[in-house]
């Protein structure tokens, strides 16, 4: 999905003037869940193998949040005070919703919406992510997407609970999303797997992704998440 987006330059235009792949609007504009037959729980939490190397997320998802600052600043849009911001805006965003490749969790500090660039590396992962875990035995999985724009109030409001939120959020500029690595949707409870196996073949699928140059990964482990910024 990734090459759905034709090439610019930052140093040319604005990220949210390029022009997108008309094919790719029209999946998001058309996207459903599709049903999935779940069979009864067999008894039996199952296990299966993942290929990144066994050691700390920490140490494989180290971009520093400067790093990903100066990538949102450069291919995302100007942050907006409000929700109103959105209608009244000509930037060059989509909405992003529950779909076969992932789940939307209940948003509180955040909006569905992302910059085009941004929304197809998702579906790229979540998409990677289903088909990783088919291929290797398992069943209907989804990861589930914790966080994705944010404004400047709703970073106001996020830092009245939690001390540890800025003001120079990623959020603010539709480029970044998180991905909790701590909840997953089972959508055919025939086959269940480990929660840890879950996380272990997400961090390999963004890993993936982040060694071909598509996005800045953070390890968040006190809040469950990959904190994810498309590059």
């Amino acid at each position: 999905m990734l090459a759905a987006f034709t090439a610019c330059s930052s140093d040319k235009m604005k990220a949210d003037e390029c022009e997108v792949d008309e094919s790719y609007m029209h999946l998001l504009a058309e996207e459903e869940e599709t049903p999935v037959e779940s069979g009864p729980f067999d008894g039996v939490v199952h296990s299966i193998e993942s290929h990144l190397p066994p050691t700390s997320y920490s140490e494989f998802f180290r971009d520093t949040n400067d790093l990903q600052l100066t990538a949102a600043r450069a291919l995302g849009i100007a942050p907006m005070h409000s929700l109103d911001g959105i209608y009244e805006t000509s930037h060059n965003i989509v909405k992003v919703k529950t779909c076969d490749d992932f789940v939307v969790d209940d948003l509180t500090y955040s909006m569905p919406y992302l910059v085009p660039r941004a929304a197809a590396l998702l579906h790229d992962i979540g998409h990677a992510f289903r088909d990783t875990i088919k291929a290797r035995g398992g069943k209907e999985y989804r990861m589930i997407v914790t966080s994705l724009m944010r404004t400047h109030n709703s970073v106001k409001r996020l830092k009245r609970r939690n001390r540890a939120a800025t003001d120079s959020s990623c959020h603010l500029y539709g480029t970044t999303f998180d991905i909790s690595f701590a909840r997953f949707d089972c959508r055919d409870s025939s086959f269940v797997i480990s929660e840890q196996d879950l996380k272990a073949i997400l961090a390999e699928v963004i890993q993936d992704k982040r060694e071909h140059n598509y996005c800045y990964v953070i390890y968040e482990r006190k809040r469950g998440c990959f904190h994810v910024t498309t590059r």
